[in-house]
């Protein structure tokens, strides 16, 4: 017998497995994964490699993410600082969560990332036309109301950061009313009170128009001064108040000493679960409808705002405040300041503020705040939407 040292030695038929690395996946697999990071990484993964910025950027990804439900609200605002900033400018601000309540006046920076986006075109005026937010997209329509009537529509993808045409409307337009309800944008515009053609509605599935009829409203079209969407329903406040009900197509007179007026007409406000939050007298309010007043929000975090110099927080300084998926998010300018050169700037503000309690009481806890923009004395904040990635 041969000794099995000195047998032959057996070449090996079969391959050592090579060890899987990430590059090596389909791009089906990558783009499950990457749906479930939140977005606010995105734009960092998007310098990965070509291919992740190629994924990144493919309607399949937000498709996926909506199909699994991984889709957040995300924060689009526009301005313009001229002559840093000369034309409307949009920015996509993504926050990351935080964990930690406020306890005190330490630094309270959360980590962000602000992406420019291309503006449109049609929008080089110093006023902006209506803005209206549709799930993930942004539609802009007509023109401003200091500028050339227009019966344009832009819209902006919010997933691929691309500007497309939508459907013009049936006549030129400045500066109207646009709200979105239940599947349709409803589009209204005062000056044009000899003309039939005042109204019109945007089906946004079949992307066509079709004149909003003004039954039980011809009285008002000279003379309203506010227009506010509360609980699926276009109140037209002026001399006399009118309320539009879809269901029915028809516009009703609705008396003045109901108390839903007394909560519509705060400047600027938004609804969370059927609530109406607001800015007024230097404190966060929302609306009792069992007090029939506003009542304040109370919360140690909103009073280190209230109070700290670096980031003082009044009525007088907000520029927004939205829904952000069940959080309210605030936008605000504190004072101006002189930088190192002389000149006068000053810092745009965000803050996310998770409501907690009941209809005895809300609390208001920051969960995220940081300063997100520098600009000049001369800026123009023009307009603000959350829509959904």
């Amino acid at each position: 017998m041969i000794p099995e040292e000195c047998r032959p030695k057996q070449k090996k038929n079969k391959t050592e497995a090579q060890p899987l690395s990430f590059s090596s996946l389909p791009d089906e697999l990558v783009e499950n994964i990457l749906a479930r990071i939140p977005n606010w990484k995105y734009s960092n993964l998007s310098l990965v490699s070509k291919r992740f910025l190629s994924i990144l950027s493919s309607p399949e990804l937000y498709a996926t993410r909506s199909r699994i439900g991984t889709t957040e609200p995300c924060l689009y605002f526009c301005l313009e600082d001229s002559p840093n900033i000369p034309s409307p400018k949009w920015f996509s601000l993504r926050m990351k969560p935080a964990n930690e309540t406020l306890k005190d006046d330490r630094d309270i920076l959360g980590d962000y990332s602000l992406v420019p986006v291309p503006s449109s075109p049609h929008t080089h005026q110093l006023d902006y036309p209506p803005t209206v937010v549709v799930g993930s997209e942004i539609y802009l329509i007509g023109g401003p109301s200091y500028g050339p009537p227009s019966s344009l529509v832009r819209i902006l993808d919010c997933r691929s950061h691309t500007w497309r045409d939508g459907p013009s409307m049936s006549v030129a337009r400045a500066g109207a009313s646009a709200y979105y309800i239940h599947g349709k944008i409803y589009v209204m515009e005062r000056c044009r009170k000899d003309d039939d053609n005042w109204m019109e509605a945007l089906d946004v599935k079949t992307q066509s128009w079709s004149p909003l009829l003004s039954h039980g409203a011809t009285d008002f079209r000279s003379d309203w001064f506010i227009i506010k969407v509360f609980r699926g329903k276009i109140y037209v406040i002026g001399s006399t108040n009118y309320a539009y009900d879809r269901n029915t197509d028809t516009w009703e007179v609705v008396k003045t000493h109901e108390l839903t007026f007394s909560c519509i007409l705060a400047a600027n406000w938004c609804v969370i679960k059927n609530v109406i939050y607001s800015y007024r007298d230097g404190s966060l309010v929302r609306f009792s409808y069992n007090k029939r007043r506003w009542v304040k929000v109370e919360g140690g975090d909103l009073e280190l705002f209230r109070t700290h110099r670096r980031y003082k927080f009044s009525g007088e300084c907000v520029l927004s405040i939205r829904n952000h998926g069940g959080k309210l998010l605030v936008m605000w300018s504190p004072r101006f300041e002189e930088n190192n050169i002389g000149k006068s700037e000053r810092r745009i503000w965000c803050a996310k503020i998770a409501l907690e309690g009941s209809g005895n009481g809300v609390w208001g806890r920051v969960e995220w705040a940081n300063e997100v923009l520098k600009v000049t004395s001369s800026y123009k904040f023009l307009s603000c939407v959350v829509s959904w990635i």
